[in-house]
């Protein structure tokens, strides 16, 4: 195993090295293949929870240190019509049906680009569902509705892409595989259609799905990310609805609202509050068996609200180390839990460090 291990080692620094020689080449000589972007990722956090507790369950309180993140992203480009992409966790796979090394791979998709305005995305990639809490890094995640724990937001698939001349708008339609597989080959899909406008000081992350969670059964998303960004704030409100064609009322019955905010103090500090709803009435509940819920991820009787406020602090002035302290609410079926978070993190750009040293 240490003799695989050290091969692995020199292969990946020679496989630097030859994409550094690369982007090394004069500037007029177009490189075949080059690596633009190269980070690694990392936060830590020690937290506390107190479970208040109810009727049936005693009260609780937890405590201790967490590796929260361990990421690393590369990006660039095989000639003038192709780019790839790729985001791997090394800490805590995206883990599904397999406890494989793939399984840890968020993304790992090439882009071809056929046309100034038209491009082909194929490899494992983002589902493309609505809303700006689900579009946020996880590392950048301090708290998040019922639905952002548990999507499964990074499949195989393929999206055809088109953006307009003045980039204000992408409109994206992908087929992928299901975030609701558990085995290879099951044979079901989710069929997205995407809209990211960018209008100034508002911005829109809309899209519509049919997700199957068994073939032929989809559950169906509506959702709809709005954000304004001005003067050093940031706010976002994200309605997400949830619905399958067997019930008799399509909306309004099993839905997700967030809203945030966030308020830059002078270059150091951001300020920022978030609350989140999420809420399942479109089928009674079934506490035995939630397999033949329409919606897999906020179940059935589900209500789930948080409330939390926070700040953090850039000690650099840049993004590259952040501090942040932040404290929540939250209430599960009335039972209340009141959770504080303390967390560092940084965010590297290895390649220009190695480039400068």
């Amino acid at each position: 195993m240490r003799d695989f291990t050290d091969i692995m080692k020199r292969l990946l620094l020679l496989a630097l090295n030859l994409m550094l020689a690369v982007q090394a080449f004069p500037q007029d000589k177009k490189p075949f293949v080059t690596l633009d972007n190269l980070q690694l990722n990392t936060r830590a956090d020690f937290t506390l929870d107190y479970n208040l507790g109810n009727d049936t369950v005693k009260p609780s309180f937890a405590h201790g240190f967490a590796g929260k993140y361990l990421v690393v992203a590369l990006d660039g480009n095989i000639g003038s019509k192709f780019s790839y992409h790729l985001r791997q966790r090394l800490n805590s796979p995206n883990i599904n049906f397999a406890n494989t090394f793939f399984q840890g791979t968020d993304w790992a998709y090439l882009n071809w680009n056929f046309t100034d305005n038209f491009f082909l995305s194929a490899g494992k990639q983002v589902v493309a569902i609505g809303g700006w809490e689900y579009d946020t890094n996880p590392i950048d995640i301090y708290y998040g509705t019922e639905f952002w724990n548990k999507v499964c937001c990074y499949e195989m698939g393929l999206s055809l892409n088109y953006r307009d001349q003045m980039g204000k708008n992408h409109f994206l339609f992908q087929m992928c595989n299901s975030p609701f597989i558990n085995s290879a080959m099951q044979s079901i899909y989710a069929y997205n259609l995407m809209w990211y406008g960018n209008y100034g000081v508002f911005k829109t992350a809309y899209s519509v799905n049919m997700i199957e969670y068994e073939q032929g059964k989809f559950i169906n998303y509506i959702s709809l990310g709005n954000k304004l960004l001005f003067n050093g704030v940031e706010m976002y409100l994200d309605i997400t609805n949830r619905a399958s064609f067997e019930q008799k009322q399509f909306f309004g019955q099993d839905l997700t609202a967030i809203y945030g905010i966030g308020v830059d103090i002078g270059e150091k500090w951001i300020v920022f509050a978030k609350a989140g709803y999420d809420f399942n009435q479109a089928q009674l509940p079934n506490a035995d068996d939630h397999s033949q819920a329409y919606d897999q991820y906020v179940v059935p009787g589900q209500k789930v609200d948080f409330e939390s406020l926070g700040f953090e602090f850039y000690p650099r002035g840049d993004r590259s180390i952040r501090l942040h302290l932040c404290g929540s609410h939250t209430s599960v079926d009335g039972e209340s839990k009141f959770q504080a978070n303390l967390g560092l993190t940084w965010k590297v750009d290895l390649l220009n460090s190695i480039i400068k040293k």
